[in-house]
């Protein structure tokens, strides 16, 4: 059943392109500027910076200060506090790319990475702020709000747990490994390389899903409520342009946009899942604290908007 319908769909982007290709043009274009303006100067950069960090056991020099104050809270290790401070400075899907990287040089438990990547995969404070509430909001005074109920909600999340589970990481011990002075250029190369990999599949996928979008636009106008529920959940960018322009009353209209950033998107999570790859349970592990992250960003936002 799943082969049948990613063949449909297939077919159904071969023939947008073969059939209408001022639209798929316009739409690739549109992807593919996204993705160069606004994601690779600032991913790309950080990508390799933060694979370098790790591999020659560096970060620990950024978390001396916050770790305890994180540690404390959220029960996380050394390293893990750098997944947190990366997670939520730099947004999606960074946290969960740094978790992964953790992870795979042995620097954190598999517990420690499920629990991480729960929380620390947000969009960044620069789209929320200059995208989200500024341009097409256009409330700026909604900033410090909006800020406050979407991280307030994973952090919530993160502290809920940390009460449940009633342990810490700190305990595990990292099994570094050694970097040779002579494989210092090979290291920087293969860090060089990875961030080029990750920041070209995410590419892929806002290219995929603008193609998407465009196919979207080709239902007819009595379809509009579809197209516009469907268009917003594919993607981040056009899903909030869609809420924002939409004639619902603002409760419902900033409830809306919450409700999608804090999701993130289907193209957000494909683009997690390409950075840092999970095994089913580990993914309907994600997606269980994603619907409870969502579920607390929408009690926090009627408190506000209600009280």
């Amino acid at each position: 059943m799943k082969r049948i319908l990613l063949t449909c769909l297939l077919a159904l982007l071969l023939g947008f392109l073969l059939f209408f290709p001022d639209q798929a043009l316009a739409c690739a274009g549109s992807g593919l500027l996204l993705w160069y303006k606004n994601l690779v100067p600032v991913l790309l950069p950080f990508m390799f910076l933060s694979n370098l960090l790790i591999r020659l056991d560096c970060v620990l020099l950024l978390t001396g200060l916050i770790h305890p104050l994180l540690g404390r809270l959220f029960g996380t290790s050394l390293y893990g506090s750098y997944a947190v401070l990366a997670g939520f400075l730099f947004g999606c899907p960074m946290g969960a790319k740094v978790t992964g990287d953790l992870l795979s040089q042995n620097l954190i438990c598999e517990e420690e990475a499920g629990y991480l990547v729960s929380f620390v995969n947000n969009l960044s404070p620069a789209f929320i702020i200059s995208f989200a509430v500024h341009q097409n909001l256009g409330i700026p005074s909604l900033t410090g709000p909006t800020l406050c109920i979407l991280y307030g909600a994973p952090l919530l999340w993160a502290l809920l747990c940390r009460i449940r589970r009633r342990s810490s990481f700190r305990e595990f011990i990292p099994k570094k490994k050694a970097s040779k002075v002579p494989e210092k250029l090979e290291l920087i190369d293969a860090c060089i390389l990875d961030g080029v990999v990750n920041i070209a599949k995410i590419g892929g996928y806002i290219l995929l899903f603008s193609l998407m979008a465009g196919v979207l636009g080709l239902l007819p106008g009595n379809l509009a409520p579809l197209k516009n529920i469907l268009g917003a959940s594919l993607e981040i960018t056009a899903g909030v342009q869609a809420v924002s322009q939409s004639a619902l009353s603002f409760p419902v209209k900033y409830l809306c946009l919450l409700a999608l950033c804090s999701f993130g998107g289907i193209c957000g999570l494909m683009q997690t899942l390409s950075v840092c790859p999970m095994n089913p349970a580990g993914l309907r592990q994600y997606l269980k604290a994603k619907a409870a992250i969502l579920g607390l960003c929408l009690l926090l936002a009627c408190l506000f908007l209600f009280l």
